[in-house]
């Protein structure tokens, strides 16, 4: 058996040594019937392999775990059938089986080759017995020992194929705060190799890591580390690299040993946490951002209507925030702990719109999966489904959209009977739904049905005092998405925004934004790395124009003074949301109190 070739160097050497020290030779042979380890004649036998016919087959066969002992060979009834009786220079023996974890892997013997060795045997017979079990012991021991380094052998391995698949870097240093191991990760973050690092101190990396402080029990989370290579990185001075960092400590004996250092690099905690809090935060109304009259008259419909089950209709032009609304009116309905399935009603091929919205049984097509599928409206169940771009499903869909709508079930594609769903739904469109019922694109039931609460977002171009917010609320989110130092607009920036119409409304100006931090060099965002169709536009703008932005500009205020309030803190906050310092905004504040009066 594998188990006693594993220890085959041991047994050898025990053979060999004890075999001295009784006058006996020894032999010990795994249930294969390979001849493992031996002393003396039984050593060139080693690796030789028996037949059945050898006493160790008989002994592993037997039911019985008790030792054999044969006093004369060449009249034991046991060795007569024996295939090497002839030619066996054995006089006598006492065999053991070699037991582990309750299976017989083996046989240990004790074997005289000449007479004055079977007289030993005989006349020692108790003694002999009694040192061939200790000596099983000891190989039971090994195999024990053997069995566990194999297991910690594994475990490690595992342990350190895990630690090797972290994005993070991991570096462990002992008590004195020297580096003991670091994983592939923090090669990589920090452009090093285990060989030229191990053994090192940890400031050796890191000047400004405290190794008593690591290493006082408490551990840390949240810290923040430099580190210096020849290698170029993107910090400030080029060859810094700025990390975060989390400690925490080893025990042994109930002493500290040592810590564990598990680090990102900064820009990246950064970038996470802020998608994080993006794709996490609930889209709640208050939270859409807008203090136009057009946006509140919205919003303030949207609140009474969430609360119900009626079918919505959301219609503008694209990129108005369809999609935000609709997410925002689930998050306000008591529906809001169960799904938002969102279903671009466009970008399905219309092959596949029936099975990706009400499923499939298995079978029901070549390819379909085993089990079948659940659609779009089941996993909404109890929920909210958006259709999207509601004006672009195919005419003979739309059927069957209808039956939906009015008898609540489904069936999915080779399904002999309906299921019930209980969904809520939200459909919008860019597109002019009449015209197309007049051209017979669209069902004029089907648009009953879904025209129940209907709504028409305003275009950016007509609700302009949400420009500056929304320039602003951009700028927070991309400066950090892409690590750069821009607190604000110059005055030219801003009147280029405020002049553009936006015909892709709020999409168009993220884009316009994140566009312009992207290639920005200087702290406040110029008019020139604007994208340049809105340059154009308001090279071209007739000087009339600038009394517009004038205009605007106080619209914007006062919607920020209406939004933060007139409080110090108020002012400060408007202040910071137009971009402009505290002192520019009262002097501007100042100017149109005394236009108005």
């Amino acid at each position: 058996m594998k188990e006693l070739k594993k220890i085959q160097s041991f047994l050898q050497q025990v053979t060999g040594a004890f075999a001295g020290v009784v006058d006996i030779e020894i032999g010990v042979i795994n249930s294969n019937l390979e001849v493992i380890a031996g002393s003396g004649y039984f050593e060139k036998e080693v690796g030789v392999v028996y037949d059945d016919g050898c006493m160790t087959h008989k002994l592993i066969s037997s039911k019985s775990n008790e030792a054999i002992f044969v006093e004369n060979t060449a009249h034991a009834i046991c060795c007569t059938d024996c295939h090497y009786s002839k030619e066996c220079d054995v006089l006598a023996f006492v065999m053991q089986p070699i037991i582990f974890k309750d299976k017989k892997v083996g046989s240990i013997s004790l074997l005289a080759l000449n007479e004055q060795h079977r007289r030993k045997l005989l006349n020692h017979y108790e003694k002999m017995q009694d040192f061939l079990s200790k000596l099983c012991n000891i190989i039971l021991i090994s195999l024990n020992e053997k069995r566990m380094e194999s297991k910690i052998t594994s475990l490690m391995n595992q342990f350190k194929d895990v630690i090797n698949s972290l994005y993070e870097g991991v570096i462990a240093i002992n008590s004195q705060g020297l580096i003991t191991n670091l994983n592939l990760a923090a090669e990589d973050i920090l452009k090093i190799k285990h060989n030229s690092t191990s053994g090192n101190h940890i400031n050796s990396l890191f000047p400004d890591f405290i190794v008593e402080d690591a290493l006082n029990g408490k551990g840390c989370a949240g810290g923040e580390l430099y580190y210096v290579n020849e290698v170029s990185y993107s910090g400030p001075d080029g060859k810094t690299l700025y990390l975060f960092y989390n400690v925490t400590p080893m025990y042994e004996d109930g002493n500290v040993s040592g810590a564990v250092i598990s680090f990102r690099k900064k820009e990246e905690v950064e970038e996470m946490a802020t998608r994080i809090m993006k794709e996490n935060k609930r889209i709640t109304m208050s939270g859409i951002i807008g203090t136009s009259t057009e946006i509140k008259e919205v919003k303030e419909k949207m609140k009474l209507i969430a609360s119900t089950d009626s079918t919505v209709l959301i219609r503008g032009e694209t990129g108005t925030g369809k999609s935000i609304f609709a997410r925002a009116i689930h998050e306000e309905s008591p529906r809001r702990k169960n799904p938002f399935v969102s279903v671009s009603c466009a970008a399905i091929p219309a092959t596949l719109l029936e099975s990706e919205l009400f499923g499939y049984e298995e079978g029901a097509f070549t390819g379909a999966r085993k089990g079948g599928k659940p659609g779009k409206f089941e996993l909404a169940h109890h929920g909210t489904i958006f259709l999207d771009e509601i004006g672009d499903m195919p005419l003979d869909f739309q059927v069957k959209l209808l039956h939906v709508i009015e008898n609540k079930s489904i069936a999915r594609i080779g399904a002999v009977s309906y299921r019930d769903v209980d969904v809520r739904i939200i459909a919008a469109t860019n597109r002019d739904l009449e015209e197309l019922i007049n051209e017979g694109k669209f069902r004029e039931d089907l648009f009953y049905r879904i025209n129940v609460i209907p709504f028409t977002l305003p275009g950016l171009r007509d609700r302009k005092d949400d420009i500056i917010l929304l320039m602003h609320h951009f700028l927070d989110y991309y400066k950090v998405r892409l690590n750069k130092d821009i607190n604000g607009f110059t005055e030219g920036s801003r009147e280029a925004l405020l002049a553009y119409p936006w015909p892709g409304n709020v999409r168009e100006l993220e884009n316009a934004i994140e566009y312009a931090i992207n290639i920005e060099t200087k702290p406040q965002i110029q008019k020139d790395n604007l994208p340049d169709k809105i340059v154009r536009h308001f090279s071209n703008k007739e000087q009339g124009g600038v009394e517009d932005i004038s205009s605007l500009e106080e619209k914007a205020i006062k919607a920020a003074l209406k939004r933060y309030g007139q409080t110090t803190w108020g002012k400060e906050k408007a202040a910071t949301a137009l971009g402009i310092s505290r002192a520019t905004l009262y002097r501007k504040i100042k100017r149109i109190d005394q236009g108005a009066s």
